[in-house]
């Protein structure tokens, strides 16, 4: 059964790359609120250039990983890249789009990241002032060579990428996602997300689900020993926290060097302090998934993925790279279920399912130009046929008036009645006049006069009383005696037990050749000859013994 996919959420494949981490490739049910689909595979990651070290070693990644979970590689791709340059920004209201691009440009190039290589920005209003006529936007940045090596990657996987954007964004909407924080974003309270990288650490101050300020600070966590971490990092965050307050402070570690449960003893908050390790102190999953994923696989998952994958998320930012705001301004594909399939609905099965509906079409009309063809063929032939018969109308009308347009109708009837009237008289005779000694066995008559009798008889004077008796029933009938003959054997039907003193002659009277004498058989049980008792009712011959009667299969008279 069909069950299409709704337009306010079509499926994403979320893909993040993390630090230490490596790829990860995720796919959610946002009915379920689970993770469905999830598989990583570890690439490196260069953190001096901020970008792949190898993107065919990642391209390889992408591909086995779709393999793995079994995900269409023309899938609506969404992707998330650690953070190169993600910073906030006052303008007026006044200015345009391109003086915000421009804005946004020349505060990315303080970055050293963009003295050597362009950017590219996606921004998005986090708050506006009309008093002041100002905006207060943010903005994330890459550098354009990455972002086109990455749409290289998935133009030659055939994937549809929808997205790029920074993980700073992707994870507040994991956040979102794990609803570790949904009592605070439901009563619109305030929360802050203690994120700690390998080479800094950053907090995001929100209010519900509204992003209200954010600060980055550098520290290389590699150069301390593992107490002087902690350290560094708890003394730098408590100079800072104060200056946003909140209901809860959510720690997310990315650094294998640093557990977030340990620092969360050491980091002092007046509320509630909550922990997510996406490293290898990782124990157990924040997020419900499907049962195929096992718990090892699920403690791996980190909130950028989760991001990832749920980029339509209306109630958070998306500072997509490709496109501003959020990825319903690309081109997504629909999908829809069918035999527990997921089907995409790509421009290239559009095309397919259209090509075969086009060729559907056209062999029906094929076959309907066909039956119609059939039908006026038989239109024809019926209409060849009524003209046919029309034209002979035609003609007879023709010939009768060429006759003076009067028709002899007494003379045709006279005809008809003379015929059938000789025609009764010989078949009168079968009942009347034949002799006691006279068994006929074929009769035929054709137009009324047109006759041949055939018999058997023990006397010869029965015979050629037979015959005059036939003269005077149709005295210009041209009737004769044809044959006369000793038969000695069974003849037809009729078996004579009788004397051999007696004998049997067999008789033909005719004007014509009887079918039956044209077929040479007189047993042919085919033919329309049928052999015929003693239908006068006389008696057999003394001594003779004769087989039941059975009724006369005589010749139909031919009136034509």
């Amino acid at each position: 059964m069909f069950n299409f996919a709704g337009t306010t959420h079509k499926q994403i494949v979320g893909i993040s790359v993390t630090p230490n981490i490596g790829v990860e490739v995720l796919i959610t049910d946002r009915k379920s609120n689970q993770v469905i689909k999830y598989g990583r595979r570890f690439i490196e990651y260069n953190f001096s250039t901020r970008e792949i070290q190898d993107y065919g070693a990642f391209k390889g990644a992408v591909i086995d990983l779709f393999n793995e979970l079994d995900i269409n590689p023309k899938s609506n791709v969404f992707l998330t890249l650690p953070n190169v340059h993600f910073d906030f920004m006052n303008l007026p209201l006044i200015i345009g789009e391109d003086a915000i691009s421009n804005a946004i440009l020349a505060k990315a190039e303080e970055s050293y990241i963009f003295k050597r290589v362009e950017p590219v920005s996606a921004w998005l209003d986090i708050n506006t002032n009309a008093n002041t006529d100002t905006r207060h936007i943010v903005y994330a940045s890459f550098q354009k060579t990455v972002v086109d090596e990455i749409k290289d990657v998935f133009a030659d996987i055939g994937s549809n990428l929808v997205g790029i954007e920074s993980s700073y964004s992707a994870i507040l909407r994991g956040v979102y996602f794990s609803n570790i924080c949904s009592q605070e974003i439901a009563e619109n309270y305030s929360w802050n997300v203690l994120l700690i990288n390998t080479n800094s650490y950053a907090i995001f101050s929100l209010v519900g689900t509204r992003l209200v300020d954010y600060q980055e600070v550098p520290l290389a966590i590699k150069s301390f020993s593992y107490e002087e971490a902690y350290q560094a990092i708890t003394t730098s965050v408590s100079q800072i926290l104060p200056n946003y307050p909140a209901k809860k402070l959510l720690i997310v570690s990315q650094a294998d060097d640093i557990c977030a449960e340990v620092l969360k003893t050491q980091i002092i908050f007046d509320e509630k302090i909550e922990t997510i390790d996406c490293n290898k102190y990782a124990k157990r999953p924040f997020v419900d998934v499907a049962p195929e994923i096992t718990s090892k696989e699920a403690s791996s998952i980190t909130l950028s993925a989760l991001g990832a994958a749920n980029s339509q998320m209306s109630d958070f930012l998306v500072l997509n790279i490709l496109g501003r705001g959020a990825a319903s301004q690309q081109t997504l594909y629909a999908t829809f279920m069918f035999l527990d399939k997921e089907i995409l609905v790509t421009p290239d099965f559009v095309r397919g399912v259209s090509f075969l509906i086009f060729f559907a079409i056209l062999f029906i009309g094929f076959m309907i130009v066909g039956l119609l063809r059939v039908v006026t063929n038989i239109q024809d032939r019926n209409l060849q046929d009524y003209k046919t018969r029309t034209t002979t109308a035609e003609t007879n009308i023709k010939e009768f008036q060429n006759q003076g347009g009067v028709v002899d109708i007494d003379s045709i009837v006279n005809e008809i009645m003379a015929a059938n009237k000789q025609a009764i008289s010989f078949y009168d005779s079968l009942a009347s006049d034949i002799p006691t000694n006279l068994w006929l066995t074929y009769y035929y008559n054709k137009d009324g006069n047109k006759v041949a009798v055939e018999g058997i008889s023990t006397t010869i004077n029965d015979i050629y009383g037979y015959y005059k008796s036939l003269k005077v029933i149709s005295p210009q009938s041209s009737i004769k005696l044809n044959r006369l003959q000793v038969v000695t054997g069974p003849l037809d039907e009729m078996d004579l037990d009788i004397n051999d003193t007696k004998k049997i002659f067999d008789f033909e009277i005719a004007n014509i050749a009887s079918p039956k004498s044209l077929k040479g058989t007189a047993d042919n049980q085919d033919s329309q000859n049928q052999q015929l008792p003693n239908s006068s009712g006389s008696q057999r011959p003394a001594g003779a013994t004769i087989a039941p009667p059975v009724l006369p299969k005589l010749e139909p008279v031919d009136m034509n």
